[in-house]
């Protein structure tokens, strides 16, 4: 098997950061320390930079249908993992909706299969209980899904017609992964106050995309996570809340760890990176900003950050669900509707910024040190969801090993970057501190960010442990 030894460089975990190599046989990191025997293997220079694990996004939508079923996402299992992997990440998590035909469990396999054939990061995925799909048949294969194929963490939705479940699925949903340790999440927005307030958006003739933002009340996201949190509680579950965006749920969120309820939360860059309110958010690229929650106003930013600090938002995704604001002719249809947000696709790109825009802003802004950007990009989601050889740097753990060169420069742009979308919304951020090289058990597969050698279907699906309880 090849050997390779990472010489050199500082070896971050969330705890630490330590001068020492890592030493790495085949797939698997076998040790850590300085001056490992290095006898036979392949020796990085490492001098200078910083040994990251690979990040871990445990939000992303690659080729996704929206509800409606006549439009797609921009990025299929391909370019949107190579988008990953330039970025450095070098696992992700995505979703299984089952149509109204399809069992629940026939549907994830479909799609397993179909990502094995051409993702190029790891992954695991999130099977979806819909409206359509949420009866007590359904709830069953969610279990055996979890106990069977290792799925062990299931999304449910508290807004939009389609996917919106109720409390009493909620509540049977919550009690099921109790059973079998799986993790419930919810989308964490009182769907009825959604829609009247939208309602009351369209009777008023407002809507340009711009005021997207006001269709979504910072008060719907705390009323769900609060309902959502009370039932989880009375089925004895743990629970996870997706891309927490507001201020009023950041204050929910610390009331209820406060009370010592078992929950845990996830934030996404463009919740600090982007604003609703920017002078150059008008026309077509207000359409790009368009996603669910919405990218707020810029004032709310110091609440996500709050929440991070006070340890109530602790892993970080991005729910990149990437569009074109063009039509391309080998596209489905895109964010083509510029002038009326209820007719455009939710959904922003970003799986391939992320830590370069969580550094940056984090990491280089005095936020927090290098420790916590490695605990809020790879650790904490690998060990909230199961990925048990994932998210850090020690012998025993798959080698997803990041090269990071925290004095290097660059300019973000849609132009450079691996999507298949043809905007960025941190268009023209400024970063220092990229991925230098990016390892994927052991190979190199993203050298000073562009892909090396032929990806597609190289990445392997993980079979993820059942949920604990995270210490608090």
């Amino acid at each position: 098997m090849t050997r390779t030894v990472f010489r050199g460089g500082s070896v971050v975990t969330s705890t630490e950061e330590i001068r020492a190599d890592v030493l790495v046989d085949g797939e698997r990191i076998v040790g850590i320390g300085l001056d490992l025997d290095a006898a036979g293997a392949t020796v990085v220079d490492a001098t200078g930079c910083a040994l990251l694990p690979g990040g871990v996004d445990t939000h992303t939508h690659f080729e996704h249908m929206v509800a409606s079923g006549a439009t797609r996402t921009a990025d299929d299992f391909t370019s949107g993992s190579i988008a990953a992997l330039c970025g450095g990440t070098t696992t992700v998590i995505d979703f299984v909706r089952a149509p109204a035909d399809t069992s629940i469990r026939d549907a994830f396999l479909r799609r397993r299969d179909r990502a094995s054939e051409a993702i190029a990061t790891d992954f695991g995925l999130h099977p979806m209980a819909t409206a359509a799909a949420s009866d007590a048949a359904s709830i069953a294969q969610l279990q055996r899904l979890a106990l069977e194929e290792g799925a062990t963490s299931w999304k449910f939705f508290m807004a939009y017609p389609g996917s919106m479940v109720g409390d009493d699925v909620l509540l049977a949903g919550f009690r099921a992964a109790a059973e079998v340790g799986a993790l419930p999440m919810v989308h964490a927005e009182n769907g009825h106050m959604v829609a009247d307030a939208i309602a009351r958006l369209v009777s008023e003739g407002r809507v340009d995309p711009t005021q997207h933002v006001h269709g979504h009340p910072g008060a719907s996201e705390a009323e769900a996570i609060q309902r959502a949190a009370a039932l989880a509680k009375h089925a004895g579950s743990e629970l996870f809340v997706v891309h927490v965006s507001a201020a009023e749920a950041v204050d929910a969120l610390v009331r209820l760890r406060d009370q010592g309820q078992r929950i845990t939360a996830e934030t996404c860059p463009q919740y600090v990176g982007a604003a609703a309110d920017a002078p150059e958010v008008t026309g077509a690229l207000a359409a790009g900003f368009v996603c669910s929650p919405p990218i707020r106003e810029a004032a709310n930013q110091e609440a996500i950050w709050r929440g991070i600090d006070l340890g109530v938002l602790q892993t970080i995704g991005t729910d990149h669900a990437a569009f074109t604001l063009s039509q391309p002719d080998d596209l489905p249809p895109q964010k083509v509707v510029h002038d009326d947000f209820t007719r455009v696709p939710n959904g922003v790109p970003g799986v391939e910024e992320r830590l370069m825009v969580m550094h940056e802003l984090g990491v280089r802004r005095g936020r927090f040190d290098l420790t916590r950007f490695v605990d809020l990009v790879s650790t904490a989601p690998a060990r909230r969801f199961g990925l048990d050889r994932k998210g850090s740097l020690a012998p025993g753990k798959d080698a997803d090993i990041v090269v990071w060169d925290p004095a290097a420069t660059r300019t973000l742009s849609a132009s450079e970057l691996h999507s298949r979308s043809d905007y960025s919304v941190y268009e023209g951020l400024e970063v220092q501190g990229v991925p230098r090289e990016v390892w994927r058990r052991g190979t190199l597969v993203a050298e000073h960010g562009e892909p090396v050698g032929e990806l597609a279907g190289t990445g392997t699906y993980q079979h993820r442990s059942t949920i604990t309880t995270e210490a608090r």
